[in-house]
């Protein structure tokens, strides 16, 4: 019964032994999976940059459309954002550090014959934002129903100076017609002796062929040096003639000879 009883104890601690190992085992087990677990990714928001975007245009011009990507994640990625607006698509790749935001943007250029009200679409992920976006069609301009009617701003020109200097003739063009037009501008000066030579005129802003609506005028400049070259206008007094396709004005510029 001794003998049988010390066996019996020692296999007892044995068990109780292998049993402390495999909980202690276990348990080692159970940590290392769980740091295995944590993942590092990236985590992405996005917003439409309104102020940075373009969203009015008349056609012929572009479309821009702006946003702002935010990693609120704990790794860097790459976002995939589309665009789609009408008929037009686009795809952009932003790459956004941890933490911090990027920007970007679509372009898209429009047409004769686009124009429309669209909603453009910008999509990343499961994410949408939109924006309206109007594009204007082309004027329309009845040349029959504008008027260039021509006048001469006496007390922004010099119309007599000592020979050496230059002559500085300012005219405006105003619409008095009905509808918006583009002026067309001719001038020529004829000089004292009959020769007749064509004039170079510019209108303010160097674009003469912008539209113009009724009640509204267009201002044209027209610098003219003198002297005894042959390429200037010496002294004497000439006469000066811009014309619109509507109408015209004359006036005379003296070119008087250098005190000796």
């Amino acid at each position: 019964m001794t003998i049988h009883t010390h066996k019996s104890t020692i296999l007892a601690l044995l068990l109780i032994t292998s049993m402390a190992f495999f909980a202690v085992a276990c348990g080692e087990s159970a940590d290392t999976n769980d740091d295995a677990d944590v993942v590092s990714e990236a985590s992405f928001s996005l917003e439409l940059d309104e102020a940075g975007s373009t969203l009015s245009v008349d056609e012929g011009q572009a479309v821009e459309v702006a946003f702002t990507v935010e990693n609120t994640g704990d790794a860097d990625g790459t976002a995939t954002v589309t665009l789609t607006l009408g008929e037009f698509t686009d795809t952009a790749e932003i790459a956004v550090a941890a933490g911090s935001a990027e920007g970007g943007s679509f372009t898209w250029t429009t047409a004769e014959g686009d124009a429309g009200t669209y909603s453009a679409e910008v999509v990343l992920g499961e994410t949408t934002v939109t924006a309206d976006v109007v594009v204007a069609g082309a004027p329309i301009i009845d040349e029959d129903g504008s008027f260039f009617e021509m006048s001469i701003d006496t007390e922004a020109s010099t119309l007599t100076v000592v020979e050496g200097e230059s002559l500085e003739v300012v005219v405006l063009g105003t619409n008095t017609g009905t509808t918006e037009g583009i002026i067309e501008l001719t001038g020529q000066i004829t000089m004292e002796g009959g020769g007749v030579a064509a004039l170079q005129l510019q209108a303010q802003g160097g674009d003469a062929d912008t539209p113009v609506a009724p009640g509204q005028g267009i201002r044209i400049e027209a610098t003219l040096p003198t002297g005894p070259g042959e390429q200037e206008l010496s002294a004497g007094t000439h006469s000066l003639e811009i014309s619109s396709q509507n109408d015209s004005v004359t006036t005379e510029v003296v070119v008087t000879a250098p005190a000796e």
